[in-house]
């Protein structure tokens, strides 16, 4: 899917998760997105605040 994107000229894909989530850190770790900040208690999820972590890959 990626390879799509860059195909139609996107330059910057931003991927967003809810922490703490080690499976998503990975896969987007393993798609070669770097860590670029997080929001602490933004959102709220089965009773809890939840930070959320963000990451960039350049295309």
């Amino acid at each position: 899917m990626l390879h799509r994107l860059k195909a139609q000229g996107i330059h910057t894909v931003i991927g967003g998760a809810a922490l703490p989530n080690d499976a998503s850190v990975k896969l987007h770790e393993t798609l070669g997105f770097r860590y670029v900040g997080s929001f602490t208690e933004v959102g709220y999820k089965f009773g809890k605040w939840i930070d959320t972590g963000y990451r960039e890959l350049r295309l």
